[in-house]
């Protein structure tokens, strides 16, 4: 393949009429510019510039390579600056997985934020759990990641080639219905919800989370089941419709929020921390700024 520089320095060469003159242009010394069009005319095997008293001029095939170097200059000129556009955050695509209420949530503000100052950023969102997330960050499929883990469910961590990036903790809440007598209280005992019919999913760690809920409370109230996963809305639903209630994380409540009233849970603390994952050598400008802008939103789940 033809060396760039030295195509250049032909170039330069022809359009100044002389070595010495494209030296100077090209702050090179005289003999330097004489070696680089040599070497250029040994690799391709023909005579590219005659000498003369009167200057330096072109061969045919001299004309020709200078005219295609117009064209190799300008394309790596163009590269240059698209590069320069990825690296000031202005253009680009953003591959993001997110758990289902992160995606609600956190993808929408941070859409809104890339917006704002990165109008050509485009951002795409898959909605996947936390092993399929990180298995996608591994494997280069996803850029970023948001995932979850709760306090008493670690989730699988990241390994050597993934760093998980906390963001913030999201509360545990009960969810009443807006009449239920409890709804006022600044705060629940989960105890006087005994006689209540709690909603809890089939399976997932919804499920689980309920389980270990009512075992820390001690109390075995009527459970009525809908709902499958991490996030199951079915639940909301019921509570909203006054048939139920049930715990859930601050983020979670998406459903009717009108009708249910969101209090925390006296005598019980307990979280699910919110979490980025990102190759843990990750060097691009354009993951790097949105893993920065998730870590200053705050939606709006009190401690």
């Amino acid at each position: 393949m033809l060396d760039v520089d030295r195509l250049v320095t032909l170039r330069a060469v022809i359009v100044a009429g002389s070595f010495s003159a494209a030296a100077r242009e090209l702050h090179l010394t005289q003999p330097a510019v004489s070696r680089q069009v040599a070497l250029l005319e040994r690799q391709v095997g023909v005579e590219l510039v005659r000498r003369t008293r009167r200057g330096v001029h072109p061969t045919e095939a001299g004309r020709v390579l200078a005219g295609h170097t117009d064209a190799v200059v300008g394309r790596l000129e163009l590269a240059e600056a698209e590069v320069a556009e990825l690296a000031g955050v202005r253009r680009g695509t953003l591959r993001l997985g997110s758990f289902f209420t992160a995606l609600v949530h956190l993808s929408t503000e941070l859409g809104a934020v890339f917006g704002e100052q990165h109008p050509e950023v485009v951002i795409t969102d898959d909605l996947v759990d936390r092993r399929e997330a990180l298995a996608k960050v591994a494997a280069g499929s996803l850029d970023l990641a948001i995932v979850f883990e709760h306090d008493a469910e670690p989730g699988p961590a990241g390994g050597e080639e993934i760093a998980i990036v906390p963001l913030f903790d999201d509360p545990l809440r009960v969810l009443l219905p807006a009449g239920h007598p409890c709804a006022d209280r600044s705060a629940v005992d989960l105890r006087d919800l005994v006689a209540d019919t709690w909603v809890r999913a089939h399976d997932g760690s919804a499920a689980r989370l309920v389980d270990r809920v009512l075992g820390a409370a001690d109390i075995a109230p009527p459970v009525l089941l809908a709902g499958h996963g991490d996030e199951p809305i079915e639940a909301q639903a019921l509570v909203a419709a006054g048939r139920a209630v049930t715990v859930a994380h601050a983020l979670n409540v998406i459903s009717v929020p009108a009708r249910i009233a969101v209090r925390p849970v006296s005598g019980l603390r307990a979280a699910r921390h919110v979490q980025a994952a990102v190759l843990r050598d990750q060097r691009s400008p354009l993951v790097l700024a949105a893993l920065e802008a998730l870590r200053k939103i705050r939606p709006l789940v009190e401690p």
